[in-house]
C-alpha cells in the first residue's frame, strides 16, 4: 500500500451534542472514582486521635478509633472499587457489571465508622445513631447508588427459547456499548455522529426483537456477525487514527459508516415487515464490502 502523508488535526472545531453528551459521561465517570479519595482523607484526624489515645494508654478509645478508621478506609476501597468498574463499564472497556453493591456496602461502612468515632467521643446512644445516620445520607448524596444493570426483558412466545434469546441480546448490548465507546474516542464530529445513529437504530432494533423474539433468527447474523464487524472496524478506527487524518482512508470509513447506517436502519424496516431474504443478501453485500477495503481487515480479526 502507498505511503500516505499524515495531517494532523489542528482545530476540531464545536463539539456536536452527541460529542457534549460523550465528554460529559466521561468527565462524570472520572469524577465518581476521584471522589473516593474523600474516604481515604477526611478520616485523617483520627490517625493523630489513635496517637493521642495509645499516649494516654485509653485501650478502649484507641479501639474504637482504630475500628473508625479501618470502616473508612474500607468504605473508600468499596467506593473506589464501585466508581471505578461503573467508570469501565459506562466507557464500554468492560462488558457487565458486578453485582456486588459496592457503594452500598461503603456507605454502610461509613455509618459504622461515622457511629464508632462517636463512641470514642464519648457521645449518647442517640448522638451516635445521628452521627451514623447522617455520614450514611451524606455518602450516598455524594457517591450516589450503584448503576444498575440493564436487563433485558424478552417476551414469551410458545416455540422460542427465552433464555437464548435473552443472551443474544445481551451480548448485542455489550456490542452496541462497544460502539458507542469507539464513537466517544474519534475526532470526527461527523464519524461520532454517524456511530451514534447506527447505535440508536440499533437498539430499536433489539427492543423489536425483545418484544417478538420470534424475529432473533431472522436476525442472527445481524446480532452476531454484522454487530461484532461494526463494533471491531470502529475500534480499530478509534484506536489508531485518534488525532491523525488520513485524507483517503477517512473518505473510505465515512462510505462505509454511511452504508453501516443504511443496513441498521433496512434491518429495522424489514424487521417490522418481517422481509428477512433479501436483508440477508444486503448483509452478505456489505460484509465483503468489510474484507475488501483497507479497514476490513479489521473485521476478520476474532479474540
Amino acid at each position: 500500500m502507498a505511503a500516505r502523508s499524515l495531517q494532523i488535526e489542528g482545530s476540531r472545531g464545536p463539539l456536536t451534542p452527541p460529542q457534549l453528551k460523550a465528554s460529559w459521561t466521561r468527565a462524570r465517570a472520572r469524577l465518581s472514582v476521584a471522589k473516593s479519595a474523600a474516604l481515604f482523607l477526611l478520616p485523617t484526624p483520627l490517625v493523630f486521635a489513635s496517637i493521642a489515645a495509645l499516649v494516654a494508654d485509653d485501650t478502649s478509645r484507641l479501639a474504637l478509633v482504630g475500628l473508625a478508621l479501618a470502616c473508612f478506609w474500607g468504605a473508600g476501597a468499596l467506593a473506589w472499587r464501585g466508581s471505578l468498574e461503573e467508570m469501565r463499564y459506562v466507557l464500554g472497556e468492560q462488558p457487565d457489571l458486578d453485582r456486588v453493591p459496592r457503594k452500598l456496602l461503603s456507605a454502610i461502612a461509613t455509618a459504622v465508622g461515622a457511629a464508632l468515632t462517636a463512641l470514642a467521643g464519648a457521645h449518647s446512644l442517640v448522638g451516635v445513631l445521628v452521627f451514623a445516620l447522617v455520614a450514611l445520607m451524606g455518602h450516598l448524596c455524594f457517591f450516589g447508588r450503584d448503576l444498575r444493570i440493564p436487563r433485558v426483558t424478552v417476551t414469551a412466545v410458545e416455540g422460542v427459547d427465552v433464555i437464548s434469546v435473552t443472551d443474544q441480546l445481551e451480548q448485542a448490548q455489550q456490542r452496541l456499548r462497544r460502539i458507542d465507546a469507539a464513537a466517544r474516542a474519534i475526532a470526527n464530529p461527523e464519524f461520532t455522529t454517524r456511530l451514534t445513529r447506527i447505535t440508536s437504530v440499533g437498539r430499536d432494533i433489539l427492543a423489536k426483537i425483545a418484544r417478538d423474539p420470534r424475529d432473533a433468527t431472522r436476525a442472527r447474523r445481524f446480532l452476531h456477525l454484522y454487530l461484532d464487524s461494526t463494533g471491531r472496524v470502529a475500534e480499530e478506527y478509534a484506536r489508531t487514527h485518534q488525532g491523525v487524518h488520513m485524507q483517503s482512508l477517512d473518505e473510505n470509513f465515512r462510505q462505509l459508516l454511511i452504508e453501516m447506517e443504511n443496513t441498521f436502519t433496512e434491518q429495522h424496516r424489514r424487521l417490522l415487515e418481517s422481509d428477512a431474504v433479501s436483508l440477508d443478501v444486503e448483509i452478505e453485500v456489505l460484509n465483503a464490502r468489510l474484507k475488501r477495503d483497507g479497514l476490513g481487515e479489521y473485521a476478520e480479526k476474532r479474540s
